[in-house]
């Protein structure tokens, strides 16, 4: 049997994915972020998966082999197992891939909502770190230094380039049929539908919606306007984006 881990920033209809795919299949265990930030991938990385909760990510693990043992698809969807990803591919037998990926700037929008990168209003209160630049393996690596100096918009938008960076760096050596990357905007259709199905091997694909979910925070106060002070200044967020199929979030410096 196989294990199924979505790839993905967050704020991608993974929790609504979650709800429906459990309806297509009772051989179907499907987890929306079982662990939630104790993943750590603030400070857990690609190449030091178990720097942070070694004995729970080894439960999990353990979880996870149980499930598969007992005849059942494991799937998980959410966004922080991204950092995991090839631990995971060392420790069972089979792992498949489905990166969802979303426009930068609608993703930048969606998570300021849920005030990731935010200092709080109260400076005892944790930030809502959803990644720190330290592994050799990140995108932007080499401009650390810079980060304590970006404003929120501009640390989301670098954490949506090191997780499409990261994808990418994973599709390179993943089995082509063990991966599948469907943009957040055709997430709902009914193409992509019969291509979830194919993928997982699933017969079933009741319960599809007939139209797009709304943004469950759409109502929420808009952030202010998004501003790229510094970040404007590297190109590689800009080809990263136009790779994936999206406009340059500077147009006027692409």
């Amino acid at each position: 049997m196989t294990a199924y881990f979505v790839l993905s920033t967050g704020r991608c209809g993974t929790q609504w994915l979650a709800d429906t795919l459990q309806l297509w299949s009772d051989n179907f265990v499907v987890r929306h972020e079982p662990l939630h930030f104790q993943y750590r991938p603030d400070l857990n990385s690609p190449t030091t998966p178990l720097a942070q909760n070694t004995e729970l990510l080894k439960s999990h693990l353990d979880f996870i082999r149980q499930q598969i043992a007992q005849g059942y698809t494991y799937i998980e969807t959410g966004f922080p197992c991204w950092r995991h990803l090839d631990w995971f591919k060392q420790h069972l037998d089979r792992v498949k891939v489905l990166h969802i990926h979303r426009d930068p700037l609608q993703s930048v929008e969606s998570l300021l909502k849920l005030n990731a990168f935010v200092p709080p209003f109260l400076p005892h209160l944790p930030i809502k770190n959803l990644y720190l630049p330290a592994d050799e393996q990140d995108l932007l690596q080499q401009h650390k230094a810079l980060w304590p100096e970006l404003n929120p918009a501009e640390k989301n938008l670098w954490y949506w380039a090191e997780v499409q960076h990261q994808a990418l760096r994973y599709q390179q050596h993943w089995p082509k049929a063990d991966w599948l990357s469907l943009s957040f905007s055709e997430l709902f259709s009914a193409k992509s539908q019969q291509q979830l199905a194919d993928f997982l091997e699933s017969p079933t694909t009741s319960y599809w919606p007939v139209q797009q979910k709304v943004d469950q925070f759409g109502l929420a106060m808009q952030p202010q306007p998004l501003e790229f002070p510094r970040l404007c200044q590297f190109d590689q967020i800009a080809r990263l984006a136009q790779r994936l199929g999206y406009a340059s979030p500077w147009p006027d410096n692409s």
